[in-house]
């Protein structure tokens, strides 16, 4: 997988030196400091047209792409085990890249531990979601399941609380006890949520935002919803 963009770039040299195969520098760019740590022979200068070629069009890649292993998933039962203010959150058919990346990206600021994705109706991990990230996909764990309904079934057995996210909540999002495990379900950017994850969450909440305008984009969501968890977990982020 291609990724790219300085940020993106950057935190893939410095927490997982190990996947990287190939760095491309454009030929009008001088070879940033923090690719000293990478072997000569794994770098390469290329034309700055080229390097475009290779990646999206439109791409922004700010002169510096990184060809790396792809993105190692987890499994969901390595949850079993987590510290008790564990946080973690379920997309349920989330396929825009730029939101996915977007979420991925609060889910590092705010100390969410992993993002879960089903292997069908999910935005796959790309070198536009990396960009978005920007470093964040090197701190968050994505986990790949089949089944949501079984999924929260198995976060339920290790001690998680199920918080749904829906403009048809019936309680205010700081109004909830978020103390401990919690895992936040997102919905889709048109449909929302599914009715089953709906019924099989704990809680359904929905956050204060103006009644005559109530909508938000799932990335900005994410990212209030995360700050929520850690505010009331009192910011005890874990490395």
């Amino acid at each position: 997988m291609l990724i790219y963009g300085i940020h993106a770039c950057k935190s893939a040299v410095t927490l997982r030196k190990q996947d990287v195969l190939r760095v491309y520098v454009a030929d009008n760019k001088p070879i940033p400091t923090w690719l000293s740590r990478i072997p000569k022979n794994k770098l390469s200068h290329v034309d700055e047209i080229e390097l475009q070629r290779m990646l999206p069009k439109n791409a922004t890649h700010q002169g510096v792409a990184i060809e790396i292993d792809s993105v190692q998933f987890r499994d969901v039962t390595e949850l079993s085990s987590t510290p008790k203010n564990c946080v973690v959150a379920i997309l349920d058919g989330v396929t825009d890249p730029h939101n996915l990346g977007s979420i991925i990206r609060s889910a590092a600021a705010f100390g969410v531990k992993g993002i879960i994705l089903t292997e069908r109706s999910s935005c796959k991990v790309t070198g536009v979601v990396a960009k978005t990230a920007s470093g964040g996909l090197d701190r968050v764990s994505i986990y790949i399941v089949k089944n949501l309904a079984q999924t929260i079934d198995i976060l339920k057995s290790y001690g998680f609380w199920i918080v749904a996210f829906s403009e048809r909540g019936d309680k205010l999002t700081h109004e909830l006890d978020l103390r401990g495990k919690t895992c936040i379900i997102l919905g889709s950017e048109g449909s929302g949520i599914r009715r089953l994850q709906i019924e099989n969450a704990d809680f359904v909440t929905t956050l204060p935002t103006n009644p005559q305008f109530p909508t938000l984009n799932v990335s900005i969501a994410a990212a209030i919803g995360f700050y929520e968890v850690a505010r009331q977990n009192g910011f005890g982020f874990e490395d």
